[in-house]
């Protein structure tokens, strides 16, 4: 099984050295957490084995995006790849994104260039174009179609994605629970709140691998997330 490292040191030895290759993985977990800062390692990580890499982000304005980036000490590498059009990023609202979302999807499929895809947030597009003041009102049937045939837009060979499911501790929208089923495997970042903020990364899913089986603690520091290994 080929694998394609995620730039966390201490994830990778999660995985057996990696995610799967061509595979599309679900990373799951409250807000604050760092999600996409493990979606900046990840892509990174890409663009510095020369593989072009795409980040969709639905959530925030591309000022916010480059603002979060310059927080590490790996922002001006990162820049530089911006730059060089090694990692291509994209900021949409909602109604721009479900206008176009298929054909941007079928174009990543088709451009064999590109190694690794982030969507952050992808199941939260699901939940927005099924309130009623989004453009169109989808039925429940119609959601899922949408989610299928994106899931069969990204499965490509060469291609590896990451999709970041935004999860709430009180409930989970109702048409959350069929993406852990699509997915090829699943990371869960959450926290414990015991007097200060314990961060855990567990790995629950991911196929063809021998995956970890307990959680790890970590951090997000100026270099972004480090894992820690667990004490004898």
């Amino acid at each position: 099984m080929e694998r394609e490292k995620t730039g966390i040191r201490g994830v990778d030895s999660m995985v057996q050295g990696g995610l799967p290759k061509s595979s599309i993985i679900g990373l799951s977990g409250p807000p604050g957490v760092g999600k996409s800062i493990f979606a900046l390692h990840f892509l990174l990580e890409g663009a510095r084995k020369g593989q072009k890499c795409v980040y969709i982000n639905l959530e925030e304005p591309r000022e916010n995006i480059d603002t979060m980036i310059s927080q590490f000490s790996f922002a001006d590498e990162f820049m530089k790849f911006v730059k060089q059009e090694k990692i291509v990023v994209k900021c949409f609202t909602y109604p721009e994104y479900e206008k176009i979302y298929s054909d941007l999807l079928q174009k990543i499929r088709e451009d064999s260039s590109i190694h690794r895809l982030v969507v952050d947030s992808f199941n939260v597009f699901f939940t927005a174009v099924s309130h009623p003041e989004a453009l169109s009102i989808p039925s429940e049937v119609n959601i899922r179609r949408m989610i299928n045939q994106a899931f069969s837009m990204l499965r490509r060979k060469g291609l590896t994605s990451i999709l970041i499911l935004e999860m709430s501790r009180d409930s989970r929208h109702g048409f959350y629970y069929n993406i852990p089923y699509l997915v090829d495997g699943t990371i869960s970042l959450d926290f414990l709140e015991l007097g200060t903020i314990e961060r855990r990364i567990f790995i629950p899913k991911m196929r063809w691998t021998s995956q970890h089986k307990e959680s790890k603690a970590y951090e997000i520091t100026g270099k972004g997330i480090k894992v820690f290994e667990e004490k004898e």
